[in-house]
C-alpha cells in the first residue's frame, strides 16, 4: 500500500500545483499553505506504532490522513488520542485504464480538452458554459484523477461518466496504465458503475495532537523551517 499511496500523492499534488512530498519513514509530508490546512501528514502505514508517533504531529493546521483496510478502528483510535476524524472516510481506487467506459457526451453537450505539461483537463461545455470537469495528472505508468465535478444544473445525465472517460482516453494515449484517485462517498458508487476498484479507506483527522513538541527533521518540516 505504501507503493500505492506514493504514486498517489506525486499525482495529487501536481494536480493542486504543490511541491514534492517530503519522505519520511513514517509519512509522507505535503505543505499546502491553506487556511486550516498547513501541511497534511500521509501515514505509510496503519500499524498502531505509526499511527501514535504521527499522532503527537497533527494540529488544528496539520492534518494527519492514514490509508488502511480498518477505517472504523483507526478513526475509534484517532479519536480515543485526542484528534477529531471527519466523518466521511474516504476510498482510494484504481483501475486498469484499458478497460475504463468511453461514454459520448448527450447531445447538445461538446468535450473540450487541454494539455499543461503532465496535467490534461477535460470540460464538457453546454452553450458555452462549464457543465461539468476534470482534471488527471500523468506520471509515468500513472494517471491520478482529480477535481471531477458537475454542475447541479446538469447532473444525473452521465456527464461525470463521459469526463472520466475522456480523461482515461487522453491518459492512455500518453501512454498511462493505471489510473488512481481518491473517491468520496458519493463519487464511489459513480466509479464503482466505470469499473474502479477500492484498494483502500482514507481516514483524515485534525486536533489538538499529543501534549509534547514535535522534536526531529518532521518537526522542523511542521514548524516551517
Amino acid at each position: 500500500m505504501d507503493d500505492l499511496l506514493r504514486r498517489w500523492v506525486d499525482g495529487w499534488r501536481r494536480c493542486r500545483g504543490l511541491e514534492p512530498a517530503i519522505e519520511y519513514d513514517d509519512a509522507f509530508a505535503v505543505v499546502l499553505r491553506l487556511p486550516g490546512r498547513d501541511r497534511e501528514l500521509f501515514a505509510r502505514a496503519d500499524d498502531p506504532a505509526v499511527v501514535d508517533r504521527l499522532v503527537a504531529q497533527a494540529s488544528e493546521d496539520v492534518w494527519l490522513t492514514v490509508t488502511t483496510q480498518h477505517g472504523d478502528e483507526i478513526a475509534r483510535r484517532l479519536s480515543a488520542a485526542g484528534l477529531q476524524p471527519f466523518d466521511e472516510q474516504k476510498v482510494l481506487m484504481s483501475i486498469d485504464l484499458a478497460d475504463h467506459p468511453q461514454p459520448e457526451p448527450p447531445a447538445s453537450y461538446e468535450v473540450a480538452t487541454e494539455t499543461d505539461g503532465l496535467l490534461e483537463y477535460v470540460r464538457l461545455l453546454h452553450r458555452g458554459e462549464v457543465a461539468a470537469r476534470g482534471m488527471v495528472a500523468i506520471v509515468d505508468n500513472d494517471a491520478v484523477m482529480h477535481d471531477i465535478h458537475t454542475d447541479p444544473a446538469h447532473r444525473r445525465r452521465g456527464l461525470g461518466s463521459v469526463v472520466m472517460g475522456a480523461l482515461s482516453r487522453r491518459a492512455v494515449d500518453r501512454g498511462a496504465r493505471t489510473g488512481l484517485l481518491m473517491a468520496t462517498t458519493e463519487g464511489v458508487h459513480l466509479y464503482t458503475k466505470l469499473g474502479w476498484l477500492p484498494e483502500a479507506t482514507i481516514v483524515t483527522a485534525t486536533g489538538s495532537g499529543g501534549a509534547g513538541p514535535v522534536g526531529g527533521d518532521l518537526g522542523a518540516v511542521l514548524a516551517g523551517r
